[in-house]
């Protein structure tokens, strides 16, 4: 067998890879991982060459528009069983902003799949769970060369990490980096988050501290990162036995829906006539797209821009920037689910494989990954060459690494063979859902449990009777500031708030022109210097007639 790859868009984003496998009988495979911006397998195969199969690794337009556009020779397109559902749904929603060709063609050939299905005789592919993305798969491909030497008869297994994260994702788990059998090529997706975990609690928190303290919450985010956010917070407000109304609208709430989750506390709305259906006192709206320009997002946003006590949280895949305009808390959070750079040295450290080639950078990003894997042969190549990986029983070094460096890679590749024993009795994972996991997710518990699971008290009530052994009387009625209950701190806020709020006293006549069924509406009697939208008190005296 040998086996090539080639970069798909090293201009673009790097996530696709044409990887080219041959038989000894001749018979040659072509196999697209991913497919996204600049992808021209036009452009790619030869005239003689024909595409087998696209592998899919999630269901992020980065890494599929130019998917309909690249449906060629009836190859199928594999997926993990959620990712189809998702694609189903989205690839319909895309096509309103993006020219994605014809998807007819792209839906009709998604094949969904759970196991090793061959894509030629001796060539088989399964997916893994990758993390990253609610439905995120790597895949496993697998070859057998009877030329090789070894303890498995010439099996070859290269690890297709597409996007992922070791973390699971919305009750998906991560990338595993243990298996039954050596992996010996990892192809690596390197796009990293130093700061997601921290960012995601801060939203956590920001989140539940508004919804907690009564305010209407929106919180924008595109479609699946609405779907893993609704399933932590419903999780969360779980655990911490403080349940409040979570509502996914719009195309989240579509594949919320169709991925069948049922996370306590959260409800789907997919269409929605006024904004008051889907916004409460007290609730967490959670729509799309991050960017509050269009769709439910911005009907959302308007709807509460005037409300100095509502909030609106932004989850957004980069800075995303500052809002204007409005009376609202704002608060954005780049929330890019990737892993951590050390990450990827751990999954190289635990995988140990003999080739590593680096993907979803460019440049001198690919560059500095050349040294980095000191245990294995890199390959960051910033062309669109076709480089081979594998041929005639053996994994081949990069031509530009001389002798002497590649015999000190072999010798550490031995002392990392002998440092991992092999799970046989592992199990690969499944890309399945299965029960969230919170903490395993990045959500630190502990901290929102201090903050939010205190019970509500009065600061200023009396304490409760003690004996003498209960401290002095100043002691008993001082209220410390750690014992302040979180409703306590908000309620503080606010009334700061309301201080620095210009305001003015008047007292003018006026007459109820509707009774207490539904809205209520008053007729001011005298002129008052008031403007459309303004928020004032208003105190009832009701006078009746005498007469």
């Amino acid at each position: 067998m040998r086996v090539t790859y080639q970069h798909a868009n090293i201009a673009a984003g790097n996530e696709s890879t044409l990887l080219r496998c041959t038989a000894a009988d001749g018979t040659h495979a072509c196999v697209l991982i991913d497919s996204g911006e600049g992808v021209d397998l036009d452009s790619l195969l030869a005239d003689d060459e024909y595409l087998n199969a696209i592998l899919l690794t999630h269901p992020h337009i980065d890494h599929y528009r130019t998917l309909a556009k690249n449906v060629r020779h009836n190859a199928p397109i594999y997926t993990a069983d959620a990712t189809a559902t998702v694609l189903e749904q989205t690839l319909p929603e895309a096509t309103k902003d993006n020219d994605l060709g014809d998807i007819s063609d792209a839906v009709a050939a998604l094949e969904p799949i759970d196991d090793w299905t061959a894509i030629l005789n001796g060539l088989e592919i399964r997916p893994v769970a990758a993390g990253h993305t609610p439905g995120g798969a790597g895949f496993l491909i697998r070859f057998r060369d009877e030329t090789a030497t070894g303890p498995l008869h010439g099996r070859q297994h290269i690890l297709v990490s597409g996007d992922f994260t070791t973390r699971p994702c919305a009750g998906f788990p991560g990338l595993a980096t243990s298996y039954p059998f050596d992996i010996d090529c990892l192809l690596l997706n390197v796009a990293t988050n130093n700061s997601y975990v921290t960012a995601l609690n801060e939203s956590l928190e920001t989140t539940l501290e508004h919804a907690y303290a009564g305010s209407r919450v929106v919180v924008a985010a595109s479609s699946l990162t609405g779907v893993h956010y609704a399933a932590l917070l419903g999780h969360c407000t779980t655990t911490l036995e403080r349940e409040v109304p979570i509502t996914l609208v719009g195309q989240a709430a579509k594949l919320y829906d169709a991925l069948e989750y049922a996370v306590p506390g959260v409800e789907s709305t997919t269409v929605f006539d006024r904004t008051d259906e889907v916004l409460t006192d007290g609730g967490i709206t959670i729509a799309g797209p991050d960017a509050p320009t269009t769709g439910s997002t911005r009907r959302l946003l308007r709807a509460i821009a005037d409300n100095p006590a509502a909030a609106f949280v932004q989850l957004a895949t980069d800075d995303g920037g500052s809002l204007s305009d409005t009376r609202c808390t704002t608060r954005s959070f780049p929330l890019s689910n990737h892993p951590h750079s050390e990450t990827l040295t751990d999954v190289v450290r635990e995988i140990a494989p003999k080739e590593v080639v680096v993907k979803h950078t460019s440049g001198s990003g690919l560059k500095q990954f050349q040294r980095r894997f000191d245990r294995c042969f890199t390959w960051g190549t910033n062309d669109t060459d076709i480089h081979c990986l594998y041929e005639d029983g053996e994994w081949l070094v990069p031509d530009w690494i001389p002798e002497s460096t590649a015999s000190r890679i072999r010798s550490r590749q031995w002392e990392a063979t002998q440092d991992r024993s092999l799970e046989f009795d592992a199990s690969l994972t499944h890309c399945r859902r299965v029960p969230v996991d919170l903490e395993g997710e990045g959500v630190d518990l502990e901290s929102l449990d201090e903050t939010f699971s205190r019970e509500m008290e009065d600061p200023y009530a009396s304490p409760p009777e003690t004996d003498d052994s209960g401290g002095t009387e100043t002691e008993r009625n001082a209220v410390s500031q750690e014992e302040r209950s979180f409703e306590t701190e908000v309620l503080d806020r606010l009334a700061a708030l309301e201080t620095t709020l210009e305001q003015s006293e008047e007292t003018v006549p006026a007459r109820v022109l509707s009774d207490g069924a539904n809205d209520q509406f008053l007729h001011l009697l005298e002129s008052v210097d008031v403007d459309a939208g303004d928020v004032v008190e208003v105190t009832i005296k009701i006078e009746t007639d005498d007469d």
